[in-house]
């Protein structure tokens, strides 16, 4: 193996973009012969496995994501949501066809890997540590089928910002020429395909200035799903009468954690929560009844979005600041992740900082 010289942080917070830096070791495990070998503590350094490697030829990769914070009135460092992390990467394996790891290895992986790079957790606002489980197949064959072998790590990555224009507010793009899932496809699971045959309608939202695709349904083009890497929630109403909504769970989007949490911290403010399909031309009017939008996933957080810009041309400003409900939210979302409100069980993960 090659080693590969790391950026350790001495400043967190500053200026680290996303995915950018790593920290200095990886968790690693095999699967040979139908079984997982035992985790180890690894520097990070760059792989090396054959040409003939199937994920290269064939794609079996899978993915998870989710962030290590600093607790605001303690040491401790506080991992969010891995237990739901553990339980979506074992769905998206079988949708992959590939082996589900021992219980309590996930999370064994993940606690091993904050804890040994605990100092490299960022402390300035708005940072975090990026946790990156991945499973991929690296057995040397061209057949098509599933790989017999398969390697399991975890790395970290400091971060702040998600968007490369570091904008508080983001743009969207809805285009109709590319789909992101269809029933029946991959779409609910988290596999690295998925992304993959996203990039060329990201790239175009970039051309049009815009952060993000607006992903729309695969059949009429005329329903919204979800943001390139985030789910979506519209604010319907305002005052007391307002409701918050997100498209439902129906085998095409990703259930995504952050959207569980925004459901949960929403009930807490009693707020109505719907989930139901969201028509784009309703969120498209500016006279209509949709009168906030948002993002919402690990990587980002709550992420207001500012316009939506259509392959039609069709433009609504949602407004130049976050909407109230969209502050509110996002503010609640802050507090759980770094312990200033009360997490539901099996939330947090503290580890000693």
């Amino acid at each position: 193996m090659t080693e590969r010289t790391q950026t350790r942080q001495t400043q967190a917070g500053t200026g680290l973009g996303f995915g950018a830096l790593f920290s200095k070791h990886v968790i690693s495990a095999r699967y040979v012969a139908g079984a997982w070998s035992g985790l180890e503590v690894r520097d990070f350094e760059d792989l090396r496995f054959s040409p003939a490697a199937m994920v290269m030829h064939y794609g079996q990769a899978i993915f998870e994501g989710l962030k290590a914070f600093r607790a605001t009135d303690s040491d401790e460092v506080l991992i969010f949501r891995a237990a739901d992390c553990a339980r979506r990467f074992d769905r998206s394996a079988a949708r992959m066809a590939m082996p589900p790891l021992p219980a309590g290895m996930f999370l064994d992986a993940v606690r091993t890997l904050v804890g040994v790079d605990v100092a490299e957790v960022p402390s300035v606002p708005g940072s975090s540590l990026y946790i990156r489980p991945v499973m991929f197949a690296d057995e040397p064959s061209l057949a098509v089928r599933p790989s017999t072998e398969f390697s399991f790590l975890v790395l970290a990555s400091p971060v702040d910002s998600f968007f490369a224009s570091g904008r508080t507010m983001i743009d969207a793009y809805a285009q109709s020429s590319h789909i992101r899932a269809a029933l029946g496809g991959t779409g609910d699971v988290k596999c690295s395909g998925n992304y993959a045959g996203a990039m060329a309608a990201k790239a175009d939202a970039q051309r049009h200035d815009c952060d993000e695709v607006l992903w729309l349904d695969a059949r009429e083009h005329h329903y919204v799903e979800e943001f390139g890497a985030m789910n979506c929630f519209v604010v319907r109403g305002s005052g007391e009468r307002a409701e918050l909504i997100t498209p439902p769970l129906a085998g095409t989007i990703l259930p995504g954690h952050t959207r569980a949490t925004v459901i949960t911290l929403a009930g807490r403010r009693g707020l109505t929560v719907l989930q139901e399909p969201i028509e784009l031309g309703q969120v498209l009017d500016d006279g209509g009844p949709v009168s906030e939008v948002f993002a919402c996933g690990t990587a980002a957080g709550v992420a207001p979005v500012h316009r939506i810009l259509t392959d039609t041309g069709r433009e609504r400003i949602i407004g130049d600041q976050p909407g109230p409900l969209t502050a509110q939210l996002a503010a609640d979302y802050v507090a759980v992740t770094h312990g200033q409100l009360e997490p539901e069980p099996d939330w947090i993960i503290r580890i000693p900082g």
